[in-house]
């Protein structure tokens, strides 16, 4: 997880330096580009990641009330 810092830190660099696209760390820049040079391989991607979401929501313990 990100620290809300870093990301300020991040944002304020980005617009000092006038860019357009401020991303929290490389990783993010990474798959973006990945998003718009092959959008059916991020798509399917999303898809796959989506479904380890679900199951592992689905085999986690239901939350304690309160």
């Amino acid at each position: 997880l990100l620290e809300p810092a870093d990301v300020a830190r991040e944002v304020v660099v980005g617009l000092r330096d006038e860019r357009f696209l401020i991303l929290p760390h490389p990783e993010v820049a990474e798959y973006y580009r990945r998003r718009a040079t092959d959008p059916d391989r991020w798509l399917a991607g999303m898809a796959r990641l989506q479904d380890r979401i679900v199951s592992a929501l689905a085999d986690a313990p239901p939350p304690e009330p309160g």
